[in-house]
């Protein structure tokens, strides 16, 4: 079930902050350049909240954890990228990008619940 939850907040974030990009895209704030990194933070940004929500609702072995997590997301994303026919060797850099963070942010996410 908490994988459930962090996959959602992950999904959640990613759409929310989407939502705010397009806003800025629509009323020509940022340009293209600026857009392209935006979406690539946001993808970021996504996965630190949901490592460290997973992380603060589990016990230990956070980067047990966080792998897990991080192999579901990625199972998602390859399953996307194949169906759009957009797989390119950038998209593995990416990828293990996002599974190092996720597992890194589940392990701050246990040591914070652990100091408190």
């Amino acid at each position: 079930m908490k994988y459930l939850k962090s996959i959602l907040i992950f999904i959640i974030s990613i759409f929310l902050l989407n939502i705010v990009i397009s806003i800025f895209n629509y009323f020509d704030i940022f340009n293209e350049n600026i857009i392209k990194i935006l979406k690539i933070i946001i993808i970021l940004i996504s996965s630190l909240l949901s490592g460290l929500y997973l992380g603060f609702n589990s016990n230990k072995k956070g980067y047990l954890e966080g792998l897990k997590l991080s192999l579901i997301v990625l199972i998602i994303f390859t399953i996307f990228n194949l169906v759009t026919c957009n797989f390119h060797l950038v998209t593995l850099i990416y990828f293990l990008i996002i599974t190092i963070l996720i597992t890194i942010s589940t392990i701050l996410g246990i040591n914070i619940k652990k100091s408190k």
